[in-house]
């Protein structure tokens, strides 16, 4: 991902917003390369995919938007990991992954 990226729900993306990384369906498979400009009929498209929000390229939103956008990702990262128990392997992992969406890796 370039650095001037950030991540917005689907309902907020609007037509001439450009990918920041490759959009990945559940299955891993690439449906639409980084630095593809969307569509409308691109949007409507992903959105039968069950894919909720997008990482885009732009300057990021407000500091409150900021804010709020890594309230959204720690959570998703609780759902994600919700069943590892005292599993060490997996919550270093998770410690991991909540370092690196609060921009403390290297």
């Amino acid at each position: 991902m370039n650095k001037h990226y950030h991540y917005l729900p689907l309902s907020k993306v609007s037509p001439g917003t450009v990918l920041a990384d490759d959009l990945l369906d559940k299955v891993g498979h690439v449906l639409l390369p980084a630095g593809t400009t969307l569509t409308e009929r691109m949007l409507q498209a992903i959105a039968h995919h069950d894919i909720h929000q997008l990482s885009v390229e732009g300057d990021p939103g407000s500091e409150q938007e900021n804010a709020q956008d890594l309230a959204t990702r720690l959570e998703r990262i609780e759902k994600i990991f919700r069943h590892i128990g005292d599993s060490e392997p997996a919550n270093i992992l998770k410690a991991y992954v909540i370092q690196y969406r609060q921009g403390e890796s290297k």
